[in-house]
């Protein structure tokens, strides 16, 4: 199938082989989408080597996304490119792939301004600056899918520690409602999936425990929440905007977990 043939894509976080982003690009790129990729990572390089062997036109782009004239001047360059944004998927967020994780404080009290700012910076900000970059284009064409990577933690529940992550995941939770009512008005829908625990490489280390507590009993694939985001990228979800849709396996259900 080629739900979004024609169709210019900019998906953020694309380094990780086993993550989100990189999915989400393998998805549309396999869709028809010209595709646009981005991460601070030089991994990025080798994700879109990867996919140019499986003949998807693709175009990538090493970015901190947390600066917003870099992304303006990205999207510049796409725009030259390509002539046009029809899909942002925002998928960048978590960690910074290759730079160790620091620890994070389980008590509120120890929480650092350094460390909420950064929360903040990477979950969130990343989000608003490539939406401002590229809401524009969108707006003129009176056209555009976007497509926001919220999580379970945070709009739905959350854990001891995570107090950034939450707060990030469940402001875009909000941004994406209030933008969805702004782009009806030029043919833009807005769109937040919250993915549960996904096997990627974080994930993966903390398996155990995790499989037992899910209905489902296993963790999903990020080409589940791929899967998804094709969906609300295409014009097969042309009537829904303002959504958060859960892939979690079912988590989210039972009071308690055991």
């Amino acid at each position: 199938m080629v739900r979004v043939k024609g169709k210019v894509a900019v998906i953020t976080g694309v380094a990780g082989p086993k993550g989100i982003g990189y999915a989400v690009a393998k998805q549309l790129g396999s869709e028809g989408a010209t595709l646009a990729v981005t991460d601070i990572s030089k991994e990025v390089y080798d994700r879109a080597d990867e996919m140019t062997a499986l003949g998807y036109a693709v175009a990538p782009f090493q970015v901190d996304l947390i600066q917003l004239k870099d992304v303006h001047r990205m999207v510049e360059k796409i725009l030259e490119e390509f002539g046009r944004i029809d899909i942002l998927a925002n998928v960048a967020g978590g960690r910074v792939r290759g730079v160790a994780r620091k620890p994070r404080s389980r008590r509120f009290i120890d929480v650092t301004e350094e460390a909420w700012d950064r929360g903040i910076a990477i979950n969130l900000k990343t989000t608003f600056n490539c939406t401002k970059a590229v809401y524009p284009c969108m707006v003129r064409q009176q056209y555009g899918r976007i497509v926001n990577i919220s999580s379970t933690t945070g709009p739905i529940g959350s854990f001891q520690g995570a107090y950034a992550y939450s707060a990030a995941k469940s402001a875009i939770l909000g941004f994406t409602r209030a933008l969805a009512l702004d782009g009806a008005d030029y043919g833009i829908t807005v769109n937040a999936i919250a993915p549960g625990w996904i096997d990627t490489r974080d994930s993966a280390e903390r398996r155990d425990g995790l499989e037992s507590i899910i209905p489902l009993k296993r963790l999903g694939t990020s080409e589940e929440v791929a899967n998804l985001a094709l969906f609300l990228a295409s014009d097969e979800s042309s009537y829904m905007t303002g959504h958060l849709i859960i892939i979690d396996g079912g988590l989210h259900i039972p009071e308690i977990k055991t």
